[in-house]
């Protein structure tokens, strides 16, 4: 009944989602709302739905709710489900959305999905959000981003490099700052079977940091360091390769956590010294038996005069000590308690036995002048003030802020 009233009233007020709209000086101010949310299906406007009360949980679903289920409105109805996902009905209009085929609640069922590791389920999602058409340019944007990540990191039938580069590269043209960041790594390291060009990388790196990429600007530093002969360029192209899919650059302050909470020189050296014995003496029962570990994790329980398979005899057992015996030899195991920081300090050893990425000093857009020479002579067209994207401005004499903001201006 309140759904025949609301159409009853709507086909009066001109309100139909195909109809033209009335005037706005012959509406009341809740028909303008009304009008403002039917429009919003195909030009969004965010501020319709906070000014006609979509935030007073009580309207939102008492008026605004019906009317959006009545029209089949299904940015109204994602709105619902985006401001309510704990009211009784928020789920519900979530998935209504859904059934709807709606762009953005794809798109986000496909986060979702992507953060979980189901990268077939995000790709089907993702490309059902594309096909939809109700995506604003940003979440294309955004969306090209994530696909050509996903293309090019995925393992499998899902890995396909070629796409992944062709929407990246789509991206970039769009100022997309990680899109640039991934590319000037990809072109600096010719990964992919890309050829190898520094004057194209360097370009991709300084569009990416003009852009607000900050891993972007360790890569400039691993760039120049390589350009230096400071280090390889291979070690160069791994340190990028750790930062090259994010726009969040290499940080190691969970390792320098560990060095500070946890001694771990004196850690490791202690579990070094237990770990150099046959056997760990664990713990000594009240019956005078004591539980020892051999390196295979296998656990024994014997009594002082008891000899191992190893023709290791327990000589002597007290709470703290233990004494073997082998051949006339003596073995002296320490009662074995496992410091906290063990686990820790072991996997901060493993990890620092393979190659790791240096952290490098961000270059901040400052540059010396034989660095800004470095940077005109490998990419000129840096140096081009009529292009949006150029050197700092120790490079430009000022240029750059203009430039920057022609950079950062979205195109219509």
């Amino acid at each position: 009944m309140i759904r025949f009233y609301l159409f009853a009233f709507l086909c009066l007020c001109g309100l139909s989602v195909e109809a033209a709209p009335v005037p706005k000086e012959k509406l009341t101010p809740e028909q303008i709302c009304q009008q403002r949310i039917v429009l919003s299906e195909k030009e969004p406007d965010p501020s319709a739905y906070r000014e006609c009360g979509f935030d007073d949980q009580r309207r939102a679903w008492d008026f605004w709710a019906p009317f959006a289920s009545a029209y089949g409105l299904k940015r109204a109805i994602f709105e619902l489900c985006q401001r309510y996902p704990n009211h009784p009905h928020g789920p519900l209009y979530c998935q209504k959305a859904l059934d709807l085929n709606f762009g953005p609640a794809l798109l986000k069922r496909g986060d979702s999905a992507y953060a979980a590791n189901r990268l077939a389920d995000a790709l089907a999602d993702y490309t059902a959000a594309i096909k939809s058409g109700d995506l604003t340019a940003e979440e294309r944007q955004s969306l090209s981003e994530k696909l050509g990540v996903l293309y090019l990191t995925a393992d499998g039938d899902l890995k396909n490099p070629q796409s992944g580069i062709a929407l990246l590269a789509q991206a970039s043209n769009n100022r997309s700052a990680l899109a640039n960041n991934v590319l000037g790594y990809l072109v600096f390291s010719g990964q992919y079977g890309l050829k190898k060009n520094n004057i194209q990388a360097l370009d991709y790196i300084w569009r990416a940091i003009l852009l607000g990429c900050p891993a972007a600007e360790e890569n400039l530093g691993a760039f120049h360091l390589a350009r230096q002969g400071k280090i390889s360029f291979d070690d160069a192209a791994f340190y990028m390769s750790k930062q090259a899919f994010t726009c969040v650059p290499f940080d190691k302050t969970d390792d320098s956590s560990v060095l500070t909470e946890c001694a771990c020189k004196d850690v490791l050296e202690q579990e070094d010294y237990y770990r150099s014995q046959p056997y760990l003496f664990l713990d000594m029962t009240d019956s005078g038996e004591v539980i020892l570990q051999d390196k295979e994790d296998k656990i024994y329980t014997v009594l002082v005069g008891e000899t191992l398979s190893d023709d290791v005899t327990v000589q002597e057992a007290r709470p703290t000590l233990v004494t073997l015996n082998r051949q006339g030899k003596k073995i002296l195991l320490n009662r074995y308690q496992e410091n906290p920081c063990v686990e820790k300090c072991l996997a901060y050893r493993d990890r620092h036995q393979e190659k790791q990425p240096i952290r490098l000093r961000p270059y901040h857009l400052s540059f010396t002048p034989p660095e800004c020479e470095t940077i005109a002579y490998y990419a000129k067209r840096l140096m081009d003030t009529r292009l949006p994207y150029v050197g700092k401005v120790e490079c430009q004499g000022g240029a750059l802020d203009e430039a920057a903001r022609l950079l950062l201006t979205p195109t219509k």
